[in-house]
């Protein structure tokens, strides 16, 4: 681990502050709803989802800090993130681009105070120290899960905002959201959700899911034109297999097209409210937003109050965060 003297009076994030700025209103400052006394405040970024010293320790006696290291990938990642944002597209990145965006997610899953509050042994500030380095040394493993994942972008055209989150990186099962229990990168149907503006998201399911998706897709494209065929040549063809391949290509294009494209996937309604709700059910602290307005957020809290408390967060071997999600 690298040395370094601590710096007590240095504001650290665990929430990068370059991700916090696109959460701001036009004043440049965030509207932060406390989630335990449902209290509004309006910080700078730069007081947000923050603690001096709080990438600082004390490890076997020596001063150790993950604060350069947190920096360097927020550095390489905040350019291609912002052009995201900007184009509202994934089309284009190369896969340098790609490994930044995975990185910065991989880190960001484990860097919060969530997560440290949040470990089933409490462990002591020198003990979250070594954990940090475990997991800095086997990020890329997340990395790399990440990586590989297929992506969309998810964009809000209508009023409707994403909320940011303390943990903004959120997991839920694809099939059975309500199923809160080893939600890990690495396993097979778990999807993964962050936040990137008021109006972006990144959607990253697992790669079985997103194939399975994929895969379906192309089926129904094939078995539509052998439909075609047959019904040209006379052969007579049931209407409503026809029609049930149709469904299925014109409910899966703009997902199908926003996994392979980049193009962005217009988020309606329940998508939005399922982000959301996510990002309130993860955190520890705050939910931060471009506007004012927190009523579904105090809705969620409202009638699950146990997201008031930090999700219990566990260590495997491969994944390094699977995290269990309270579900009300």
């Amino acid at each position: 681990m690298a040395k370094a003297p601590i710096m007590s009076d240095e504001n650290q994030h665990w929430v990068p502050r370059f991700l916090i700025k696109y959460f701001a209103d036009a004043d440049g400052r965030v509207y932060c709803l406390d989630i335990h006394t449902d209290e509004i405040t309006k910080p700078p970024p730069r007081r947000a989802a923050s603690e001096a010293g709080f990438n600082e320790f004390h490890f076997a006696g020596e001063a150790v800090s993950f604060e350069g290291r947190l920096e360097k990938i927020e550095t390489k990642a905040a350019p291609v993130l912002r052009r995201v944002i900007e184009r509202r597209s994934l089309s284009g990145l190369t896969f340098h681009e790609r490994k930044r965006i995975a990185d910065f997610t991989a880190a960001q899953s484990f860097r919060t105070k969530a997560f440290c509050e949040g470990l089933v042994d409490k462990p002591s500030r020198e003990g979250f120290a070594q954990i940090l380095e475990q997991l800095w040394q086997s990020a890329f493993i997340i990395a790399n899960e990440i990586a590989q994942r297929h992506w969309a972008l998810m964009v809000i055209e209508t009023g409707e905002v994403f909320y940011l989150g303390d943990h903004p990186v959120v997991l839920q099962r694809t099939e059975d959201p309500k199923d809160g229990g080893n939600l890990g990168f690495d396993v097979q149907g778990v999807e993964a959700f962050l936040p990137l503006s008021p109006k972006c998201a990144l959607y990253m399911p697992c790669r079985a899911v997103s194939n399975e998706i994929i895969n379906g897709y192309r089926t129904a494209i094939t078995m539509h034109r052998a439909l075609r065929s047959a019904v040209l040549r006379g052969v007579a063809v049931g209407g409503s297999q026809l029609e049930l391949t149709q469904r299925v290509m014109r409910k899966s294009y703009p997902l199908i097209r926003a996994l392979t494209e980049g193009v962005p996937l217009i988020a309606d309604t329940p998508s939005v409210e399922n982000l959301n709700y996510l990002q309130c059910s993860w955190a520890q602290g705050a939910v931060y937003s471009n506007f004012p307005d927190f009523t579904f957020a105090r809705r969620v809290f409202r009638e699950n109050p146990q997201y008031r408390s930090v999700p219990t967060t566990s260590l495997l071997h491969r994944t390094a965060l699977v995290p269990v999600k309270r579900v009300g």
